[in-house]
């Protein structure tokens, strides 16, 4: 489903692979995003990670915008950066849109109650992000089969930057470590 160039495309059959939104820079958006200058926004990328639809990859922000200004249709153009389509890139997108998936964000209506402020969003989001990224660089397929086997009631998402600890969820998004340094004895985190 690759395509050139831009095209404008449905909002609402966008793939998601964000579960939050900060709140700081959604008032940006707001700043300068009106029904005038909506015409003229940059296309927002997208890829098809082999589900057949095309994800947002970048300008959840700016699409979640677009929809509370009424917006069906935005912009997208295809995503071909190295980040995305190369390397570790297709692993680690594919586990944010699991995440998604987990938590019911099918497009940018489900963001509506995701909107956090900067702490937050670095602690929810960007962290998650870090640790998925640990997950994916850090071990094997086999690897994260087995870590999920061991944990059958929870969600593998992440792991330390050592690869020591490994982060699980239980479906409401309650937290846990799972230590190899002290037993392997699973325990709740706690901020």
């Amino acid at each position: 489903m690759e395509f050139k160039g831009a095209m404008d495309y449905p909002l609402l059959e966008l793939g998601m692979s964000q579960l939050y939104l900060s709140r700081d820079k959604l008032n940006g958006v707001h700043t300068w995003l009106n029904l005038n200058s909506a015409a003229r926004m940059t296309p927002l990328p997208v890829h098809d990670f082999g589900d057949g639809r095309y994800t947002l990859t970048d300008g959840h922000t700016r699409a979640y915008a677009a929809w509370q200004l009424g917006l069906d249709r935005i912009p997208i153009t295809y995503d071909r950066d190295d980040i995305v389509a190369r390397g570790m890139g297709p692993a680690l997108y594919r586990m944010d849109i699991e995440w998604c998936a987990r938590f019911g964000i099918r497009d940018v209506r489900q963001l509506a109650g995701r909107i956090v402020d900067g702490a937050d969003y670095e602690r929810l989001w960007i962290r998650r992000c870090e640790r998925g990224y640990n997950l994916i660089k850090h071990t094997t397929p086999a690897q994260r089969a087995a870590l999920v086997r061991s944990q059958p009631a929870l969600y593998l998402y992440g792991a330390s930057p050592d690869a020591l600890c490994f982060y699980f969820e239980d479906i409401r998004g309650g937290l846990y470590v799972f230590d190899l340094m002290h037993g392997d004895a699973l325990r709740a985190e706690h901020d």
